[in-house]
């Protein structure tokens, strides 16, 4: 099959067990799919799939894995600046990320850096600072970055604050950080709010909201039955 060539910016975090049909957001906005690993989702025709190497396992399969995917992006290691995620130092991530990722920007695939988060130094772009420094020469295209927080001030605060790079930022992650207490009504007020500014801001490429799934919260965008919530309208 024709690897799909949808160029929306938004796109879809989608957990490996989400049965569902990713085919429910198509739309000209939606333009990838990444469900933080190698092989894409078995029922995603649809979308672009973007792969990520999430730590350091398995990472000396990426590349063949990648092109058994179709994948022409990396997504780089996901939160290593946070204890419970990937969990990485920026010496050991860069090393790695010499050796195995930065390499396949000669081969034709284009790369993100490590997803650092919005937390404070040592990590967020703190982390992302060291990494950086550990890892001279290395290529890469985008920015890579998560948010969780209070509101839409704390967002685009943060958006700005990694313009200093000079590369087009994929938001692979956002959400609010209060998320056991909003309530699907928080998160349609917050969510257009979110979408205008990353449609009007040029240094954002590509981004995608948390919460492609049902997982009985206020961030779904999938309903128990399949179909959008009224979230997911807003998304496509």
């Amino acid at each position: 099959t024709a690897t799909p060539t949808s160029t929306g910016s938004r796109g879809l975090a989608w957990p490996a067990d989400n049965n569902f049909d990713p085919a429910i957001f198509k739309s000209s906005k939606v333009g990838f799919l990444y469900n933080w690993g190698h092989n894409n989702t078995p029922k995603n025709t649809v979308f672009p799939f973007y792969a990520m190497q999430w730590n350091a396992a398995g990472i000396t399969t990426l590349e063949a894995d990648a092109r058994a995917a179709g994948a022409t992006t990396i997504l780089a290691f996901n939160e290593p600046d946070i204890s419970s995620e990937a969990n990485m130092t920026p010496e050991s991530a860069a090393s790695y990320y010499q050796q195995y990722i930065y390499p396949l920007s000669a081969k034709g695939f284009k790369l993100a850096t490590p997803a650092v988060t919005n937390g404070v130094a040592p990590s967020g772009l703190a982390w992302l600072d060291s990494f950086l420094t550990a890892c001279p020469g290395c290529a890469y295209d985008y920015i890579a970055l998560h948010w969780y927080g209070g509101w839409i001030d704390d967002f685009t605060t943060f958006i700005d604050s990694a313009k200093k790079y000079g590369k087009p930022i994929y938001l692979t992650e956002f959400g609010l950080s209060w998320d056991a207490d909003a309530q699907a009504s928080n998160y349609e007020e917050f969510l257009p709010l979110a979408l205008s500014y990353l449609d009007s801001e040029p240094a954002v490429a590509k981004y995608a909201f948390f919460g492609a799934f049902n997982s009985g919260t206020g961030k779904d965008m999938i309903a128990a039955d399949g179909t959008l919530t009224d979230l997911g309208k807003m998304y496509i």
